[in-house]
C-alpha cells in the first residue's frame, strides 16, 4: 500500500497572498521617443479578489497615457488616485510565478476597445522593459453590427521606461 499526501496549493477562504515581487515595479514610468510616448503609473493594492471566497490578494494596479505623433490616443492617468474598486484603472498585474523580475498582467488598449496580456522586465531602480504585447487567447466574437475584432496593437512594445 501507498501513501501519497498533497498539499493544497490554491487558496483557502480567508488568505491574503502578498506579492513582495511586485514592490520594485510601483512608480511613474516612461518611454520617449520625438512625439510618441507612453507614461505608466503602477501601484499595488491588497484587493479583494473576485475568486475564490474571502481571498485577499496583492495586485498591481495601473493606468497609461499613449501619445502618438503628438496626439493623445489613450490616458487613464488622470485617474492614478483612483482604487481598484473604483474600476478606472487600465493595467491589472502581478510578479510571474517563479520570475521575480517579471511583472505579467493585462493593459486594457482602449482605442482598440481590448485587453492585451504584457509582460514588464525590472532592469534596475530606475529602467523596466516592456518585453511584449499580445492578444489574449481564444476565440474573438462580434456582436451584430459591430465591427470584427481588430488583431493589431499600438502600443508601443519592446521598449525600455525611465523611472519619473
Amino acid at each position: 500500500m501507498v501513501n501519497i499526501n498533497a498539499q493544497n496549493t490554491l487558496p483557502q477562504s480567508g488568505d491574503n497572498i502578498l506579492d513582495p515581487n511586485a514592490d520594485k515595479f510601483m512608480g511613474t514610468w516612461k518611454w520617449q521617443n520625438g512625439n510618441n510616448s507612453l507614461t505608466i503609473i503602477m501601484k499595488k493594492e491588497n484587493v479583494l479578489v473576485p475568486f475564490p471566497e474571502n481571498v485577499h490578494a496583492d495586485w498591481v494596479i495601473g493606468f497609461h497615457k499613449f501619445v502618438n505623433n503628438g496626439a493623445v490616443i489613450e490616458d487613464s492617468t488622470m485617474f492614478s488616485n483612483a482604487n481598484y474598486n473604483d474600476k478606472k484603472n487600465s493595467i491589472v498585474a502581478g510578479s510571474k510565478n517563479g520570475f521575480p523580475n517579471i511583472l505579467h498582467g493585462g493593459i486594457y488598449h482602449k482605442s482598440k476597445n481590448k485587453f492585451v496580456e504584457f509582460e514588464i522586465e525590472y532592469i534596475d531602480a530606475t529602467h523596466i522593459k516592456l518585453l511584449s504585447l499580445k492578444n489574449r487567447p481564444g476565440l474573438k466574437v462580434s456582436a451584430p453590427g459591430q465591427p470584427p475584432f481588430d488583431w493589431s496593437i499600438t502600443l508601443p512594445q519592446n521598449i525600455i521606461l525611465t523611472k519619473q
